[in-house]
């Protein structure tokens, strides 16, 4: 599905995850935490090489479950015969598959369809900085880690030196295109005798893109992180990108057609968890030379008829996103801890705030997706769940109509409901995934198109005008993505212990992102104190 899409990789499909500040706030800097966050992903990298990554499990009871015995249990036991131990536990191993993708590769534009590379061969990653590219060694020639003071060093020689490129020489801005576009583009960098460069950076570990913006504005952040604003400083292919800009926030943005989002917050976790834990550097650490043989500059041979493209390119993206309107909502009146203690999903209370915010601007009921994981399965990517459902709308119209006498019980009737729907889209009894295999089955065997994908009925149920996601944890601050829909919202949510927050995102011409960003705070006030009620 994604690899066939033509539609440029951001906003369309490359979603950003935000991390959470260093608790301690001197290490929020940019060149030691760019630092701390490489040697952290190779620390991860080596141990899911070396098959000691600890497994993705879901706990039915993780009281009992979750244990230092559960775990010796499971590596005591041979390969063959660990998931049998696992299951006696009420303990699901997931599907993991995906991780394997998550470094040294790309997407590669092609025509009609594009493929996926991967050299795990590879011991560098990229940089890109005022739309220069490098190229950073993180392994030597055995695979163990660089000192993370040469890293540093290698970081640090790079904002000395990296004064701003010329604008049709940022060549980053290419993978911004619709991929036809940019597979054309691609193919004349490789007949200009760039083959080599290219391999370079399809091979990297990862991006780490190195920002000048200082901006503690969220509407300015996301504009940042998920567009990127003219595109000359991103990698769009890449599996994913780090993003650390003047500020030393870490943000994550990360192609979509390798993996989904729980694969990328393991790393995330993972790595937020290493770098707090272990300052490898500090913004005391003196940065000395750099070696030359570690860090090197990759500059491309560019005709002008690709550096017109890369000109176009910035001035295309920039003028198609300018149409879109973002918002956030950080809201500490609830948090999942509170809303668990009344016996309720707290997934479930964010969604019927959505409807009710929905509701309360536009007078109707539409279309909702969530995305619901089903990595309980070999590989496993996701179901669409439904949050939209009659327990929601009979929720919405009697806490609005001010008739909700029994607004507790709605409120329990929607998270039961909602856990339902959760756990069999989980388990591989949602209607979408099948629908959609289907239709493909159809296109692809050269067959008329099926007459229920053509119903007006069926039309309009996919047609998402509330596209949602959430990834619950304390790790993340704001995630965000684009509108799937001309009419629709993007709404990336995040319920932790402390609050829950929401990235909104809107085509401005449609739809209005602050406004809806407003009737959502509004609608968690009257949810709290229907909550909060004893």
């Amino acid at each position: 599905m994604y690899l066939r899409s033509r539609l440029p990789c951001p906003v369309n499909y490359n979603p950003f995850m935000m991390y959470a500040p260093d608790p301690n706030a001197r290490f929020n800097h940019q060149l030691s935490r760019a630092t701390n966050f490489a040697i952290s992903f190779a620390r991860f990298k080596r141990s899911l090489d070396n098959n000691i990554l600890a497994p993705e499990v879901f706990h039915l009871n993780p009281k009992k479950s979750d244990t230092k015995l559960f775990r010796n249990v499971c590596k005591a036991l041979p390969p063959s015969l660990s998931w049998f131990g696992a299951v006696a536990f009420k303990a699901f191993p997931l599907d993991m598959s995906q991780y394997k993708s998550t470094f040294n590769s790309t997407r590669i534009p092609k025509k009609e369809k594009d493929l996926l590379y991967q050299d795990p061969t590879q011991k560098h990653f990229m940089v890109l900085y005022r739309g220069r590219v490098f190229i950073v060694d993180i392994f030597d020639s055995k695979g163990n880690i660089l000192p993370a003071e040469d890293i540093h060093n290698s970081l640090s020689h790079i904002l000395k030196i990296g004064t701003q490129q010329d604008t049709d020489k940022c060549i980053g801005a290419l993978t911004s295109l619709d991929r036809d576009s940019w597979a054309s583009a691609r193919e004349e960098l490789l007949e200009a005798g760039n083959a080599e460069k290219l391999r370079l950076i399809d091979g990297a570990l990862f991006t780490l893109c190195l920002d000048d913006l200082k901006s503690m504005d969220p509407s300015r952040l996301i504009q940042s992180l998920l567009i990127g604003d003219s595109a000359t400083n991103r990698w769009f292919d890449k599996s994913f990108q780090l993003i650390i800009d003047g500020n030393g926030q870490a943000t994550i943005n990360f192609e979509h057609s390798w993996g989904d989002g729980v694969a990328v917050l393991r790393l995330m976790e993972e790595s937020y968890k290493d770098t707090n834990m272990h300052h490898f550097v500090t913004p005391d650490t003196a940065p000395q030379p750099a070696n030359p043989a570690m860090v090197k500059e990759i500059e491309f041979n560019l005709s002008p008829s690709l550096r017109s493209q890369i000109d176009k390119a910035q001035k295309t993206h920039v003028q198609r996103n300018s149409l879109l309107d973002f918002s956030t909502v950080e809201y500490d009146g609830l948090n999942k801890d509170t809303i668990k203690k009344s016996k309720m999903s707290p997934d479930s209370i964010m969604q019927l705030a959505i409807q009710m915010a929905f509701y309360s601007l536009y007078k109707d009921f539409v279309p909702t997706y969530e995305s619901c994981s089903t990595a309980a399965f070999l590989k496993g990517r996701t179901e669409c769940m439904r949050s939209a459902t009659a327990a929601t709308k009979r929720a919405t119209l009697a806490i609005l109509g001010e008739k909700a006498e029994n607004a507790k019980d709605l409120l329990l009737q929607c998270s039961n409901t909602h856990s339902q729907l959760v756990k069999e889209a989980s388990m591989g009894q949602g209607f979408d995934r099948h629908l959609l295999g289907l239709k493909i089955t159809a296109e692809r065997l050269g067959k008329k198109t099926p007459a229920l994908f053509e119903d007006p009925g069926f039309v309009h149920m996919g047609n998402f005008v509330l596209s949602t996601s959430t990834l619950s944890t304390n790790t993340i601050v704001f995630g965000g993505f684009g509108p799937v829909v001309d009419d629709g919202f993007g709404i990336g949510y995040n319920v932790s212990s402390s609050r829950l927050g929401a990235v909104i995102t809107s085509h401005k011409k449609n739809r209005d992102a602050k406004e809806f960003s407003t009737a959502l705070t509004k609608s968690l006030d009257i949810l709290k104190n229907i909550v909060n009620k004893p």
